[in-house]
Formats: C-alpha cells, structure tokens, sequence
C-alpha cells in the first residue's frame, strides 16, 4: 500500500512540474528592430521567431513580454517572469540567472557615427576618449568596451532607455557616437528614416555570443534541457537560418 502511495505522490509531482512549466513568461527588450518589436501591434523579430519555435519544439508554450531593458533584467532578477533574452554572460548577471548552453545569437558589436563624423578608429578605444556616447540603460556591450565604461574612458556617456532613443539623440547631435548590434542599428535607422544617416567605424569591436537566461527564483533545469535540444536541432536543420534570412534579406 505504501509503495502504491508512493508511486501515485510522485506522479502527481512530476505532473504538477510539467503543469506549472507548460507556460514559460520571458522578457525581451522593446523596440529592438529586428530582433524583438512589435509591428502592427504583433509581436515580431528574429529572436521573437527562434525563441516561440524552440520553445513549441520543446513542448511549452511561451508569453513575451516586450519592455525596457533595464525592466526586463529587474524582473528577471525579481522573479516576476521566467527568463529574458537576449544578453551576454556576465559575473554580475550568474549571480540571479541560470544560463542556456546554446548560443541564441553571436553578435557583432560596432560604432556608429553621424555620416559626417570626423571621428577615427582603428580598434584602440582610447582613441575615443574625448568624445561623448550614448548607451542604453542597463546594457552590456560586452568586455572591452564594458571595461572602457567602467573605467570612465570616455567624455560623457548618456543613458537612453531604447535603441530608437539612443539613435534619435545620435541623430540630434546630442552624443558623438553609439554602440549597438549591426543589424539592430541600421533596422532602427531604417524606421526613423535615417539610414543614409549614419556610419560604422570600422573595425567592429567585438563578436559576442548572447543567450536565453532564466531566473533562479525557480528550478528551470528540465526546461533549459528542452530548449537547448530544441535550439541546437533548428540550427541543424536550417529552420534557425531561415528565420534571420527571413529579416536580413
């Protein structure tokens, strides 16, 4: 009779586990074309894309939540929603998130400038030390230019709380330059209408590989199981690939 107990509590738990996990609540920053935006009042975006096919592979339904991003790493942090994409590996951020193992995307990071910027760049950060630049709130870069930051490299640095805003004050003259993703810059330009606008100094600064995370309020192993699995098998099959050709074309 105990064993019979027994058996009947322990699928209940694993039961209630899958229940309760069923419906994954992620926070993705707002407004960041093309990744994650909203269109039409639609959610859309390559990462919108992966993340909702990965997470129906895997079984589980997913609600994002399009926010700023200093917001959406307070929740995450808070454990009002599951997960956030898409963001670096930092120390800081192992301290209240469980990362994925698979790579939802590797990001080249760049400068922009006016497209009659007299600034020059040749990898060397210091060379920017006198000019102004605009970052958007509670964003890492990644380590060179985290590092550079920190340090107070460079004159100013003003805080935006979107990409759209962060360009439009690019635009206005308002800071001298400002990093970003590639695609994510030139899409945002594209919108204001301001693409021939701007430039990319070159080199790029760095390549950096950006994940899914989730809180560590709640145990989300079996999931982040399921969704690395998942991931990994849209790489292998060209349906990760066609999303982003879907957008970059």
């Amino acid at each position: 009779m105990f064993k019979v107990l027994l058996f009947v509590l322990s699928m209940q738990l694993i039961h209630s586990e899958k229940v309760y996990a069923e419906k994954i609540v992620l926070a993705a920053a707002a407004g960041s074309i093309p990744t994650s935006y909203l269109e039409n009042g639609e959610q859309t975006g390559i990462l919108v894309d992966v993340i909702n096919q990965a997470f129906t592979r895997a079984g589980y339904t997913v609600d994002i939540k399009l926010m700023p991003w200093a917001r959406c790493l307070k929740s995450a942090q808070e454990g009002t929603v599951d997960g956030i994409f898409s963001l670096y590996l930092t120390d800081e951020r192992q301290k209240y998130l469980t990362y994925t193992s698979e790579v939802l995307i590797t990001q080249i990071q760049a400068l922009f400038v006016s497209i009659d910027s007299t600034i020059t760049y040749d990898g060397d950060l210091q060379q920017l030390a006198d000019n102004s630049i605009g970052i958007i709130n509670a964003t890492s870069y990644g380590p060179r230019l985290d590092a550079a930051l920190e340090q107070g490299l460079f004159k100013t640095v003003d805080e935006a709380q979107s990409s759209k805003s962060n360009l439009r004050k690019l635009l206005a003259g308002r800071v001298d330059l400002i990093p970003s993703y590639r695609h994510v810059v030139f899409s945002t330009a594209k919108t204001l209408g301001a693409a021939h606008r701007i430039k990319q100094l070159s080199p790029p600064i760095e390549a950096i590989p950006s994940y899914l995370a989730f809180t560590k309020k709640r145990d989300f192993s079996i999931v982040i199981r399921e969704y690395n699995k998942a991931l990994a098998a849209m790489k292998q099959d060209g349906s990760y690939d066609m999303i982003f050709e879907k957008y970059l074309q």
